[in-house]
Parts: C-alpha cells; structure tokens; sequence
C-alpha cells in the first residue's frame, strides 16, 4: 500500500514539473508602477562644496540663503544624533545650533566645529571650513571605524534666523560630506542633503538628471523630448534613479528606466516647473 501511494505521489510530481517547463518553468508577475504625487516647495538656501582637495584639514564651501540665517560646520558628526536633531522642533533645533551653552548646544556631540556664522539673507559666500573647537588634529577627527561607519566626517546645518511659518516652507538643511581616510579611501563627495519644513517634516533633497536626445522649442521656450519616441516632452521622472526621460505614455510600456536601465518601481509626473 505504501509502494502504490509514493509511485502515485512521484508521477503527480513528475507531472506538474512537466507541466511547469511546457509552460515555461518561469511566470512573470507584472506589478503596476505606482505614481508619486509631486508637491513643489521652494528651497531658500544653496550649498555646495569644492571636493576637488576637500579633506579633515578644510572644506571650501560655497552657500546662500535668500533670508538671515544661521550656519554651522561640524566634524564626527554622529549620524543618529543627527537625525534626531532634525526631527526636533523647529525651536529646539535652532537653540541647539545657537545656544551659548556648550552643554546645550548640537557640536558638544561632535569631534570638532567652526565658529557659528550668522550670514545676512541675499549674499553669496565661500568659506574654508577648519577645524576650530573641540579636537582639531586630523588624527584625533577621523573616524576608527571601518566600511560601515556611525558619523558622519563633515555636515553643515543652515537654519533661518528667524523662524518662518508660513504652509510648505523649509527653514533648514544639512549637507552630509564624505571626507577620504585610511579606512575609506572613496573621494570626497555629498552623502546627502536633508531639508527640514515649518511643520517639522524632513526630506530627503533628490536630484533630477534630465536626458534627451534633442531639444525642441515651444512657445519660444526649449524643451526635452522623450528619449523613446521623440515626439512628446519629458513628462515623468522615473524613481528611484531620478531620470527625467520619458513621456508618461512611454513609461507604461517601459519595464525599465530607458536611460541608466534600473528598476522603475515609482514615477511622479513633472508640474509646470523649469527643468534644466
């Protein structure tokens, strides 16, 4: 009895593995691509650094923001306080960078800071950052820590001086910036910029990388095309990659970003706002 049912359960197996490969063994599940909606919000401050030589001894920055605002450069910057820092109040953040307490204030936590700025809305300034307060030995700055690291080498907090409540605007950033070491030998680059709104939500700063094959004019403005079929203007900025490269008609038949051939998971279509 026992002989009969396994020579039964082994010729069912064997028939649905059959079965399986005259159907092609593998099936494909499409998933339909989900659709972001976009929110344009107006970014106050600029900051960009000069990685060509930026290292432990200084960062050549250059930054602006359109209102007064407060700026504070920070070395071993712990990645979780960070954070937490931005999703405080906004009132608590600001007294955090600006209290005259050292005990209170935001750089006590980190291996080293600049002197804090106050810089006057509308002007445009390049500064080298150095280490000033705190540890200021390069050796004593660097990270021990091997790939995965819990600081981050060098962060700049920008934060309005006067708190702006108005639906929808951010009143600061942080810049995160990898610095090269004996460990982590990677240039200098942005990690990221985090954005902080009045209602105290935090956001990530994307950028979109736009690609098209030939631009045309409309209404005497020139705009990209869709790099799949030519005709339509880019309308859909493929996520997580950020290409801006496709009309939305085009991206229902793409399976993959046209251009970098990533997964397209999310898209969001673009509003009436000037790309370049």
């Amino acid at each position: 009895m026992v002989i009969i049912l396994t020579s039964i359960l082994f010729y069912v197996l064997v028939s649905l593995y059959s079965q399986g490969l005259e159907n092609g063994g593998i099936h494909y599940v499409y998933t339909r691509r989900v659709e972001l909606k976009m929110q344009t919000i107006h970014n106050p401050f600029l900051f960009e650094v000069n990685l060509h030589g930026a290292n432990y001894s200084g960062v050549q920055c250059t930054f602006f923001g359109e209102k007064d605002y407060y700026l504070l450069a920070v070395w071993g910057v712990p990645i979780y306080q960070l954070f937490e820092l931005l999703n405080s109040s906004p009132e608590f953040m600001k007294n955090s960078i600006t209290s005259s307490s050292e005990s209170e204030t935001f750089s006590s936590i980190c291996k080293s800071s600049s002197d804090l700025l106050l810089v006057e809305g509308g002007e445009k300034k390049t500064v080298v950052f150095r280490p000033q307060r705190g540890c200021v030995d390069e050796a004593e700055i660097k990270s021990k820590e091997e790939i995965i690291r819990s600081s981050y080498p060098f962060v700049a907090i920008m934060i309005l001086k006067d708190n702006d409540n108005a639906e929808n605007t951010l009143i600061a950033m942080a810049t995160a910036v990898h610095l090269p070491d004996d460990k982590l030998k990677l240039p200098a680059q942005i990690i990221g910029q985090h954005v902080k709104s009045s209602s105290g939500s935090v956001s990530a700063v994307k950028k979109i990388f736009v690609s098209s094959p030939e631009t045309s004019r409309v209404d005497g403005e020139s705009v990209h095309l869709c790099v799949a079929c030519c005709i339509k203007t880019v309308s859909a900025v493929v996520m997580p990659c950020g290409h801006a490269c496709v009309c939305t008609t085009c991206l229902e038949r793409c399976k993959n970003c046209p251009v970098c051939r990533g997964p397209a998971y999310t898209y969001f279509e673009l509003q009436s706002i000037p790309v370049h």
